[in-house]
């Protein structure tokens, strides 16, 4: 879902659920029509499966499909967050925009390589390093901050957050934007960073059955909201390689 809350970037040092926070949109903002009668034998005879096997179909899509992007944009306390993810099976890339924080975050290679301005890196690493700012830094798996930039970008670890937890019950079929689907609700998956509320992960009925859309609801400081991140250009080849200039972190005055 990336997925959805993990991350893992920008506001990594503000805990798991900050990812959630960058898709929040108001309840019921997903809207659904009747899917046509051309594919009615194909909707009502993959909808009629049970929830746990509709997210393994899912599963097994996404993973044969091997890449595909994700994305979210909202609105925070007043300030856009926009969050766009390519990710492979060996290779992602994140593009994030907080405000004025700006941050990329791309693996590649086993490494992590970050190129943030200076209002990212201070959220990041709670330091001012200008110095640092607009450079790629690399970020080895022996570093205390690889794991939480990598979290989440390949495949691999976006598909871990988005089958749902618990009891599943599935949605009637229906429509989001022009593709057939159908949803699986549970409770939010554990990765996902919530410790309560319901995720509904939306499935295309026609074709491969990859996952369309993760919703996820609960209560933020006393209001109900809902998350929301879409999943798109499945199948895609990004073409990832390891970013030209790139200096190691323990070269830098960035905490490691």
């Amino acid at each position: 879902m990336r997925a959805l809350v993990s991350l893992h970037r920008i506001t990594a040092n503000r805990g798991r659920h900050s990812r959630l926070a960058l898709a929040a949109l108001a309840l019921g903002s997903v809207a659904f029509a009747t899917p046509s009668h051309a594919d009615a034998a194909s909707v009502s005879s993959f909808a009629a499966q049970s929830g746990r096997a509709i997210v393994s179909s899912a599963l097994a899509a996404a993973r044969a499909k091997a890449s595909c992007t994700s994305s979210s944009h909202t609105v925070i306390n007043g300030v856009s967050y926009t969050s766009v993810t390519n990710s492979a099976m060996t290779s992602g890339e994140l593009l994030l925009h907080f405000g004025g924080a700006r941050s990329t975050v791309r693996v590649v290679g086993g490494e992590v390589y970050i190129n943030d301005n200076q209002a990212a890196l201070l959220d990041q690493f709670s330091v001012r390093a200008p110095q640092s700012a607009h450079r790629w830094i690399e970020i080895p798996p022996s570093n205390s901050n690889f794991a939480r930039f990598d979290s989440g970008i390949l495949l691999p670890s976006l598909l871990s957050e988005v089958a749902p937890a618990g009891q599943l019950q599935t949605t009637a079929p229906g429509r989001i934007g022009r593709v057939a689907v159908v949803g699986v609700t549970g409770r939010p998956n554990l990765d996902l960073g919530l410790a309560s509320g319901s995720e509904t992960l939306y499935v295309a009925l026609a074709g491969a059955h990859v996952p369309v859309e993760l919703v996820a609801s609960d209560v933020v400081s006393g209001q109900r909201k809902t998350y929301i991140i879409t999943y798109h250009n499945w199948g895609i080849n990004f073409h990832l390689a390891p970013p030209a200039g790139a200096i190691a972190i323990s070269t830098t005055r960035l905490p490691s």
